[in-house]
């Protein structure tokens, strides 16, 4: 994606690519995982090196305690979301999601890929697929005003342990639907929403931002 073409998606639209980018990876690529991760370790550290040295140096090793603990803290939301990750990476497999192109623009057809990488045997029962756009304004919340439906072929079906499962689903946003803006005041989010329902198992759902350009970028 050309960094000038991000100038479509308003002021902060630079960033608003890179965030977008950014969420498309998987979790051990994602520069703010692997950032949380190093600050929660090397918390961790500090909090363990203040500890064993209390009794020699009380108020440096209060110091590096609270240093410590400041790092955890501030990488608790982001671990707790990898958490999350891992934790169905650990019963169902990884998922590794993909646009073509990198991009979606209005009134064109564009193609979502994934590929599930099952970790055991498992029995599918049903997928579902779905893009929507809210718009945002200010603190007042979201409204919905675009929303798109697929239909995933093959949607059901065992999967053996150590097999993918690849689908690939075209789709078009209409011409009448906004595209993606972004700015100090408002904004148009879309969002690309799989989910998958597994024989024992609790559904498997997965959002991830999506960038619709306008006609004339194509």
């Amino acid at each position: 994606m050309p960094p000038d073409e991000s100038d479509r998606l308003g002021p902060k639209g630079h960033i608003f690519v890179e965030l977008v980018r950014e969420q498309w990876r998987a979790p051990l690529e994602r520069a703010t995982a692997r950032r949380a991760l190093l600050t929660g370790a090397f918390g961790a550290a500090l909090v363990g090196l203040g500890s064993a040295g209390v009794a020699l140096a009380y108020g440096e090793a209060v110091l590096l305690i609270g240093l410590g603990l400041l790092g955890i803290f501030t990488s608790l939301p982001e671990i707790r979301l990898l958490q999350a990750e891992f934790t169905d990476a650990r019963r169902i497999g990884w998922v590794e999601p993909t646009l073509d192109d990198s991009r979606v623009i209005v009134g064109d057809p564009a193609t979502f890929r994934v590929v599930l990488h099952a970790r055991h045997a498992l029995t599918l029962r049903n997928a579902s697929l779905h893009a929507e756009a809210r718009k945002w304004n200010g603190s007042r919340g979201a409204e919905m005003v675009a929303t798109i439906p697929m239909s995933v072929p093959n949607a059901h079906g065992s999967i053996t342990a150590g097999a993918d499962w690849r689908q690939a689903v075209t789709f078009r946003v209409p011409s009448s639907a906004p595209a993606s803006f972004y700015s100090a005041d408002e904004s148009v989010r879309w969002t690309i929403t799989l989910q998958m329902t597994f024989d024992g198992e609790s559904p498997w759902t997965r959002t991830w931002p999506m960038l619709v350009f306008p006609a004339d970028a194509a």
